[in-house]
């Protein structure tokens, strides 16, 4: 009755890109900004495009390509869909570091184009254009905002409220357009809830921006499904476990079976390699937010690690959930190539896919290809996710 896709991190990074996305013909062939430093750096060896557009276009076209063969009615993309990382403010003399920088009173055009905002703007506009056709050809886009998105590196790696604002201009549109949802869902207005809370004050949360843009929910028939911002401003690293608590509950009440939830940064991380990396929560209040999603039954679906893994998590309420983390959508990957011990899947592009049966039974299926984008398209695993 009901499919959707998930993946996230599908931005290119101008610094340090992953070694086989490198052109060595376009290496220090024109410069590609850098939000998070001074300005301009001179190209590592990424295609034109990308180096301008901040964008792994040619995998994360493929996935695309990938998830509407297989006829999904939505993709919900976990965060870092662009480079960002800046502040999306005012030209502001930039020094690296966030400290001291003056705003520019009578900025020259060259300001202007090289500024945050203008940065933050041009590479939203690319990856809006890029799942255009999604949106016209049966696919609802669902977005998840990210660090990338509403963190400024140079200021400590704190999200600012410039960066949410921008996301809401650039994403807010959807979140949620009824009549184009209804119409590429074939539902009714009737048939979905969409949250209009946002989180309180017990989470912490100290923007003015609109938060209702940033975490909000929807049902579509007895399937809840729950976005979350894992860096909101002044509570960088924490996910809202009392908004999510209480939406999880009301969604419930209604009937609610299947419950999926949707965040940029794993609760847990994924340790890969010899020797293996850390294995630290990824969220300072990972413990609570297990709680939240196993006692409702609900599966995560995350990105921010630049990886592949599927993994059963006890709470320490002594239930179980899944992970799924999905950050391999094209942003360099965590593994290095010549990282030994690693599974094949540790340097894949990958995504999930999620079928929802009349009978309520809900049916995960992963799917990757190899690096060099060559491979054909390989299933990973089948996981057949809790209900209510």
């Amino acid at each position: 009755m009901l499919t959707f896709a998930t993946v996230g991190d599908s931005r290119q990074d101008p610094s340090t890109p992953d070694s086989t996305t490198i052109d060595a013909t376009q290496v220090n062939v024109g410069n590609c900004n850098v939000p998070s430093g001074t300005g301009l750096t001179a190209n590592k060896g990424l295609s034109g495009q990308d180096c301008k557009w901040l964008q792994n276009s040619k995998a994360w076209s493929r996935i695309m390509r990938h998830i509407q063969a297989q006829g999904s009615n939505l993709l919900f993309f976990n965060g870092d869909m662009i480079m960002g990382y800046g502040k999306a403010g005012v030209p502001v003399t930039r020094n690296g570091s966030g400290t001291g920088e003056v705003a520019i009173t009578n900025p020259a055009v060259s300001d202007i184009v090289n500024s945050d905002l203008m940065q933050f703007y041009r590479q939203y506009g690319f990856w809006r254009g890029m799942v255009a056709t999604l949106m016209e050809t049966g696919t609802y886009v669902v977005p998840v905002p990210g660090n990338h998105e509403v963190q400024c590196k140079r200021c400590g790696k704190k999200a600012q409220v410039e960066n949410e604002l921008s996301w809401i201009d650039n994403m807010g549109d959807l979140i949620l357009d009824q009549n184009r949802f209804n119409s590429l869902l074939n539902t009714t207005t009737a048939n979905t809830h969409l949250s209009t809370t946002a989180p309180s004050a017990s989470d912490n949360i100290t923007s003015t921006a609109d938060q209702t843009k940033l975490n909000y929910s929807f049902d579509i028939g007895a399937n809840h499904f729950a976005i979350i911002n894992t860096d909101p401003v002044g509570n960088d690293g924490n996910a809202p476990v009392n908004w999510l608590d209480s939406d999880l509950s009301a969604a419930k009440s209604r009937g609610a079976k299947n419950m999926y939830v949707f965040g940029h940064k794993a609760a847990f991380y994924y340790s890969f390699g010899n020797p293996p990396s850390t294995s630290a929560p990824l969220l300072n209040n990972a413990d609570a937010f297990w709680n939240v999603i196993t006692t409702y039954k609900a599966t995560y679906f995350c990105g921010h690690e630049h990886i592949y893994n599927v993994n059963s998590f006890i709470g320490s309420n002594g239930k179980p959930g899944y992970q799924v983390l999905v950050g391999a959508g094209g942003s360099p990957f965590e593994a290095a190539k010549t990282l030994s011990g690693l599974k094949a899947t540790d340097r894949m592009y990958s995504f999930a896919m999620v079928r929802v049966h009349k009978s309520g039974k809900a049916v995960l299926r992963t799917f990757g290809f190899d690096d060099t984008m060559t491979g054909a398209l390989v299933p990973l695993e089948v996981i057949n996710l809790p209900s209510n």
